[in-house]
Parts: structure tokens; sequence; C-alpha cells
């Protein structure tokens, strides 16, 4: 006779309960299919573990992807910087160049000193690697800067002077306003309308009526009108202490306040006011006296 189990389960109060029976083959299907569900539970727990473990490690490698993006960052800023001061440099550079003409190769340049690159010692962990292999780039790249801001201080001093040496050189009044022929130089002369000794306190320019009068230096118009003696006249201040006079010319073609450059026209040749002649009347007055106009002329 084979063995059977019973199994009593009550459900509610008192003494009602519901029974059934239970053989042995029944008994191991259901040890059995607990067998395979406590192996599908354990195995899905050690799946959960593996795929837990396999999350954080995701997540340390993304969270160092993040700080090596973040160090590259940096980097890539602070090499925009340093290229911001090599353009700087450059822009010096040509600016001084623009200045004087000198050999290339007498200028110094940016980043051309010698420095030691080799690198030694024991090896260390990979983390140890990268932090000094990040304060070598940054040492580097502190000497660099250094270097590429004191060459560009010494390019804005040199610049700064060669600067003041071209305002003060283009406040000269260096170009001959007309072409023509020397009638009367600067100095101690006999008066064409009294016969007497006189200081002529400039030069007559001889040249044909409507001949262009140009403007010696750039500078700013002070005076532009007509006197008695002078005529249709021009006076232009070119800074540094410097003016230029132009006189008896047949018409004006610019007025006062007016900005000019060097070589822009400023009136004709004409016989306006107390001449014998056709003729430019020139003075050059540096610091309020009359000097010498053939002294700045080429």
């Amino acid at each position: 006779m084979r063995d059977r189990y019973t199994f009593a389960l009550r459900i509610g109060y008192g003494e009602r309960a519901t029974e059934f029976r239970i053989g042995r083959t029944g008994l191991m299907a259901v040890v059995g299919t607990l067998a395979v569900l406590f192996f599908a539970v354990t195995h899905g727990i050690y799946d959960y573990r593996e795929n837990l473990s396999k999350i954080r490690e995701l997540r340390a490698l993304r969270q160092r992807v993040s700080e090596q993006n973040l160090a590259l960052y940096n980097l890539h800023s602070k090499f925009d910087s340093l290229e911001t001061e090599v353009e700087r440099l450059r822009s010096l550079d040509a600016r001084v160049r623009s200045l004087v003409r000198i050999n290339e190769s007498m200028l110094p340049r940016a980043g051309q000193k010698d420095r030691p690159s080799g690198i030694g010692g024991v090896e260390t962990q990979e983390a140890a690697v990268s932090t000094r292999l990040d304060r070598l780039l940054d040492l580097r790249f502190d000497q660099l800067k250094k270097d590429v801001l004191v060459d560009v201080k010494d390019l804005e001093v040199i610049y700064e002077k060669l600067d003041s040496r071209r305002i003060v050189l283009s406040s000269i009044p260096g170009l001959w306003p007309v072409r023509g022929i020397l009638s009367s130089g600067f100095g101690v002369r006999i008066s064409p309308f009294t016969d007497t000794k006189v200081f002529h306190q400039g030069l007559d320019i001889v040249a044909a009526p409507g001949t262009p009068v140009k403007a010696a230096a750039g500078g700013k118009v002070v005076r532009s009108g007509y006197e008695s003696l002078f005529g249709n006249l021009v006076v232009i201040e070119h800074g540094q202490g410097y003016r230029t006079l132009y006189a008896h010319m047949a018409e004006r073609m610019v007025g006062a306040g007016d900005i000019i450059e060097k070589g822009d026209t400023v009136g004709t040749v004409g016989v306006t006011g107390r001449t014998t002649g056709p003729h430019l009347h020139y003075e050059v007055h540096a610091n309020g006296l009359p000097v010498n106009p053939t002294r700045f002329l080429d």
C-alpha cells in the first residue's frame, strides 16, 4: 500500500478545515518545483549582484572620463590664453616692423629659450603619473607664458618709444609746399617796397598761378582767411610746437578746424596781398618763433 501524506488547511475560525491528500510522486514534484524555483531565485540574485557591480564600474568609468574631460578643458583654456598672448606678441611685432625697417634676424622671438626636456625617476601608480604629468604641463605652460609676457613688455616699450619718435617726425614740416624758384630766403634782405633792410621770416617760392600748394605736414588748420599783407592765408598747427604759414594764395581750399594730412592741397599760388608777382610765401614756426624752413625740407 502506497504511503499517503495528509495536509490540513484551515481557513476562517472554528473547527472547519479543508483536507487534501498528496502522494510520494506529488511530493517529489513539489520538492522538484521548489528546487527549481530556489535555483532560479539564487541565479537571479547572483545576476543582479553581477549587474550591480558592472553598473558601479560603469559609473566609476564615467566619473573618470568626466574628470579627464575637465582636465583637458582646463588645459585647452590655458593654451587658448597662451595663444592670445602669442597673437598679441605677433601684432606688436608687426607694428614695430611698420615703424622701422630692421633685419628680422635681429629681432628677439618668443619661446626660443633652450630648456631641458628630460624626465626621469622611478615608476609610480597611474594616478601619480597623471598628476606629475599635469604638473609638468602646468610648469611648462607657466614658464612659456612668462617668457611671452616678458617679450611682449619689451616690444611694448620699443613700440612706445618708436611711436613717440614717429609722432615727432610726423609733426616736422619736411615737404616742399610747392615746387618752383626760390626768389627770397630766410633772413635779412632788402625790402622790394621800402628799399631798406628787413628780416624776412620765411621763403618766397615763385610758381605759376594756380599751382597747388601742399601741406608740409599733417595737422589742424587754425587760421584760414584774408589779411592785407598776406592776402589769402592758411596756418596749420602740426603739434610738438610746429606751425606752418602759407600766404599770397589765389584761393584757400581748407577752413579753420579742418584736419589734414601731409601733402593735402590747402590752396593755389596767387598774387593776393602785398606782393610783386605770383609766388607762395611760406613760414615755419617752432614754439612760437620763426625758423628757417630749409632746415626741414628734403
